[in-house]
């Protein structure tokens, strides 16, 4: 009888290569987590969109170089994200286009209401008024990059998650 060759037992595939894939981390309800691309790319999309509303706002009203154009900037981008991220589809415009939602992290699951959902946006938001907040803003922003549920320090304080709702 020959010996066998040197290698894996017949019974067995080969050993991979690659380091084994690790398991997409999901929510307490299995729902998979946003990526940060997802929710960086529905930012963007709707500060470019909210932008352009409150400039044509501020322009029409006349309140171009003064406080009350920052204002009703902030309350504007306000309104938008509370009613949208409110929902019941949990959606705003840009989250729409990239297939995510925001959940409640703590409860049922389901929508998280117009006011959590202001409490959410305010704790970032306010950097349409004081630059300073704009660090805490760009802290929460990376936050999920490094947090195993993926939650932003928004999310934290709003008891939100972010899910995917289409395969990406």
């Amino acid at each position: 009888m020959m010996p066998s060759p040197p290698g894996p037992p017949d019974d067995q595939p080969p050993p991979s290569a690659f380091p084994p894939a690790r398991p997409e981390p999901v929510d307490a309800f299995g729902r998979p987590l946003a990526a940060w691309g997802q929710r960086l790319g529905a930012y963007l999309i709707d500060e470019v969109f909210i932008r352009v509303i409150a400039f044509l706002a501020v322009f029409a009203l006349g309140l171009r170089h003064n406080v009350g154009g920052r204002v009703l900037w902030l309350l504007m981008a306000a309104a938008y994200y509370a009613v949208l991220n409110g929902s019941e589809i949990g959606q705003t415009f840009g989250k729409r286009l990239l297939g995510i939602q925001v959940r409640d992290a703590t409860g049922e699951g389901g929508t998280i209401g117009p006011g959590r959902a202001a409490l959410r946006f305010a704790t970032v938001g306010l950097f349409r008024l004081v630059p300073f907040f704009g660090l805490f803003t760009l802290l929460s922003g990376l936050w999920p990059l490094w947090d195993p549920r993926r939650q932003a320090l928004h999310d934290k304080i709003a008891g939100s998650v972010v899910v995917r709702v289409t395969q990406t």
